[in-house]
């Protein structure tokens, strides 16, 4: 298990790896100095500060929770791992063998319906290593987990198209409220918050941020509600009835699924139960002594006979962080400006493919992770919008200085905790050769594998999206009030404390 290697530790001369139960074993407060000292382990896993004249003093055991956790970029905390022991594909084939033992003894009745959600980065990350086509990877997924129990696998995609649409809505309705100003005291930049790394980086260490992220559940929540909402509601059962799993590209989703606003108090339940990485999925099914190679290709479900996903797995146009920059943009350039382009020419433009008159792209400091799209006035050539996608923490920290000082002239920024987004998500699959230039190879693989899936058709676009909407909102659609409740989340800073690692960025 390795941890990111954008953390150092200071004023510690001894590391102590790190165990389930403590992550933090002693307070070193800063003095400008270091005063020598070292810390010992006691023979009973008691910590000692030692002092240069071999003075020991006992220091007390600090306990870790989800609360101490910075879900740090694609690395495992030890509160993850915690978190792991409790969300794992054990969870789920223990679920399962429990609804097998009820359906046995005649108590089906008793059974909870089991959904299955899969990631498009995660398909792609399967894709990659089966050397299969994604629609493929879905259809022999989706034949593997029926046979061993579950009764719905569905695609992401579906409600990353719902979370897209109403991330467009809320940046318009932000833009006109600020009327294009950006900066304190003004509803603008957005900062999407799809990225539980990026979400738990801000509450816990610039709190300031938060009310410029946008409150738009990532798809994961959103696919969340809607299984354990609108689906339980059809299937005339409660969302405690239902057990639902995610497979997701990364750990910090499994963080994402517990915060306490994705918890039913009335129920007892969680949006999202239980949340299995790319490489555990990949696991279990070694473990069953399954493959992916092997299995046959089964037809893919859908909540409606219009789901444009029911028979091919399409994506969105844009990166593997999921397509907010490029369809936020198109969107926001029609409804403000009245400028027609769509997200397929922002996403050409941002690979370098497409020389657009209305579009300037560029890469900061030449880093392919942080780069800054304009939108331009046809008749001045000024910017209109100015947008940036922003990956990786060596980024993050730059733009969160920028904003801080009020240097950011961005309306919406796109970000993602691991460089080079999603497809770099710490629970994807790894290559065989552990060489940095091999790792840098396989997800620009994956990455291409994920763009180019199928073409991308707006969500705006999708029938069944539509249909959705209409069956779950009423008239009113994104307008009414449970629709707000159900696609919107908030943001809790938290108080900062010392820290006991001396943790620098």
């Amino acid at each position: 298990m390795s941890f990111s290697g954008g953390l150092r530790l200071t004023d510690l001369n001894d590391y102590i790896t790190p165990g389930q139960e403590c992550i933090k074993p002693v307070e070193v407060k800063k003095t400008g100095q270091s005063n020598g000292s070292q810390i010992k382990v006691g023979q009973e896993g008691d910590y000692y500060e030692v002092s240069k004249d071999g003075e020991e003093t006992k220091l007390e055991k600090a306990q870790i929770t989800l609360n101490d956790c910075l879900a740090c970029s694609g690395c495992v905390t030890s509160a993850e791992t915690v978190l792991i022991t409790m969300q794992s594909h054990h969870e789920l084939l223990s679920v399962l063998e429990e609804n097998q033992k009820l359906r046995s003894t005649g108590q089906a009745d008793q059974a909870r319906h089991v959904v299955v959600t899969v990631a498009p980065q995660s398909r792609a990350s399967l894709s990659l290593k089966y050397r299969m086509s994604t629609l493929s990877v879905a259809k022999r997924m989706t034949g593997l987990l029926k046979g061993m129990g579950v009764d719905s696998v569905f695609d992401s995609a579906f409600t990353r198209d719902l979370t897209l649409v109403e991330s467009a809505r809320e940046f318009v309705q932000r833009y006109a409220r600020s009327e294009g100003k950006v900066g304190e005291g003004q509803s603008l930049p957005v900062l999407a918050s799809w990225c539980p790394g990026w979400v738990c980086y801000a509450e816990k260490t610039h709190a300031e941020v938060l009310p410029w992220m946008s409150t738009v559940k990532s798809p994961q929540q959103t696919m969340g509600t809607v299984v354990k909402s609108y689906m339980a509601k059809k299937l005339g059962t409660t969302p405690d009835r239902i057990y639902h799993v995610a497979v997701m590209m990364c750990y910090d989703k499994k963080l994402e699924a517990s915060r306490d606003d994705f918890y039913n108090d009335i129920y007892k339940t969680r949006e999202v139960d239980c949340v299995v990485t790319t490489g555990e999925f990949d696991r279990m099914m070694t473990e069953k002594g399954l493959s992916l190679s092997d299995a046959p290709e089964s037809t893919l479900d859908s909540l409606f006979k219009t789901d444009r996903t029911s028979g091919s797995t399409l994506t969105s146009a844009g990166t593997s962080a999921g397509g907010g920059l490029e369809y936020v943009m198109s969107y926001a350039a029609h409804a403000l400006f009245g400028i027609e382009i769509t997200p397929d020419q922002v996403a050409a433009a941002g690979r370098g493919e497409l020389q657009h008159p209305l579009l300037q792209v560029k890469a900061v400091r030449n880093q392919s992770d942080h780069r800054e799209f304009s939108l331009l006035d046809p008749a001045t050539g000024q910017p209109r919008l100015q947008f940036a996608a922003v990956y990786g923490f060596r980024h993050l920290q730059n733009l969160v200085r920028k904003l801080k000082s009020g240097r950011s002239a961005y309306h919406y920024v796109e970000v993602a905790a691991c460089p080079s987004a999603c497809s770099n998500g710490g629970g994807q699959i790894q290559p065989d050769d552990p060489s940095p230039a091999a790792k840098k190879q396989w997800v620009a693989e994956s990455e291409r594998i994920y763009a180019s899936t199928e073409p991308s058709q707006p969500p705006d676009q999708n029938p069944a999206l539509k249909e959705l909407i209409y069956d779950w909102f009423g008239p009113e659609g994104l307008d009414s009030d449970l629709a707000q409740t159900a696609l919107h989340t908030q943001f809790h800073g938290v108080v900062a404390k010392a820290n006991p690692l001396g943790v620098s960025w």
